[in-house]
């Protein structure tokens, strides 16, 4: 079971990489895997990334202090903080279901890509995904196609646990309670992410899907990720979604997973968030 290094090591949690990160390219979008979208910017200027660039439809959402998340402290606009103003670079968007061209320019001289825009809930709470549409497809499709223009190999996106039938990538009950809902009242957005999945497997980018477990809006950044590993105990459910963006940047700035999936989740035991 891989735990964040960081935290066995000892070093500060909140400190410098190891590994240098000159761009990063943040994309998030409304609901749950997108909330990490927005803690992935936070993520990034923790690990002392120079430049992020931020594409959204949504700008406004980092003005909330409340990111649907446990942080203790709640948040405040980044790019409204003079501290962090300055490596910052918002880009918005309208849709996602309409083209964006030359998107590609936003991604030149990116190390990476961090892509959070899928969703996993049937859109009670967002009524935005009732009028426009899931967009992990539609948006994604766009990314990969700005990624390969730009000659960017490197992105880490957001994805679900217990999309696919005989998945035992978390080896926990949840996994099959979860195949059930999307077999169900989530059928949309279990199609809308395979669809995701698929054309990033199909991709020439060294991509990794990121398939967090417990994302509870009450669940309390601890500090440390757990990621599952094949034939090992099951990883707890209750990983905060900052916990979650730290795990995507670390990966984006220093990669060890290529071309492949990975749950990560809170310590082994935890009950669900």
């Amino acid at each position: 079971m891989k735990v964040n290094p960081l935290q066995t090591t000892g070093e500060d949690q909140a400190g410098p990489s190891t590994a240098t990160c000159h761009k990063l390219v943040v994309l998030y979008s409304i609901g749950g895997l997108a909330d990490v979208g927005r803690h992935a910017i936070l993520a990034g200027l923790e690990k002392n990334v120079e430049h992020i660039t931020v594409i959204t439809e949504y700008p406004d959402m980092l003005n909330d202090e409340n990111w649907e998340c446990g942080c203790i402290d709640g948040h405040t606009n980044p790019f409204k903080d003079e501290a962090h103003a300055s490596k910052l670079t918002m880009v918005k968007i309208d849709s996602w279901k309409n083209e964006q061209h030359n998107l590609h320019e936003h991604f030149h001289e990116a190390d990476a890509v961090i892509s959070c825009l899928g969703h996993r809930q049937p859109g009670w709470k967002n009524k935005d995904l009732i009028k426009k549409g899931l967009i992990a497809r539609d948006g994604n499709k766009q990314v990969i196609k700005a990624m390969e223009e730009a000659n960017i190999s490197r992105v880490v996106t957001a994805s679900s646990f217990g999309l696919n039938r005989g998945d035992k990538a978390w080896p926990h009950w949840a996994s099959r309670l979860m195949r059930i809902f999307f077999l169900t009242f989530m059928r949309k957005a279990r199609k809308d992410l395979q669809a995701m999945e698929k054309l990033f497997c199909e991709s020439s980018l060294d991509y990794l899907i990121v398939k967090p477990v417990g994302i509870g809006e009450d669940v309390v950044p601890a500090g440390i990720y757990f990621v599952q590993e094949p034939g090992e105990e099951a990883v707890g459910g209750a990983v905060a979604k900052m916990d979650v963006a730290r795990f995507m940047v670390d990966e984006a700035i220093k990669p060890t997973i290529v071309r492949g999936s990975k749950v990560v989740g809170s310590a082994p035991g935890t009950p669900m968030g």
